[in-house]
């Protein structure tokens, strides 16, 4: 997707809030209903289970940034957003 790159930063290697998790995926809250928020965080608790084990999620003014342990987690988690991105 083209214009992906505007809405998400894929760059893994930000330095995390916690330790061990390096990895990031930043979505932003910019234009998106509450309804889309609620199904990419269902997804990723679906998958990667609750904040805390292999991802952390930090909420800011205009993103949520998900770290994770893993570049593996991380891929995975840019193929399950990708198509609501």
């Amino acid at each position: 997707m083209k214009g992906s790159k505007k809405h998400c930063n894929w760059d893994s290697r930000i330095p995390a809030k916690d330790e061990g998790y390096v990895h990031v995926v930043s979505i932003p809250w910019k234009n998106q209903k509450e309804y889309w928020w609620n199904d990419i965080c269902a997804d990723i608790m679906d998958v990667f289970g609750l904040s805390g084990g292999r991802y952390t999620s930090h909420p800011s003014e205009n993103k949520m940034d998900f770290y994770f342990k893993s570049e593996k987690d991380l891929q995975l988690c840019k193929i399950l957003i990708s198509e609501k991105i």
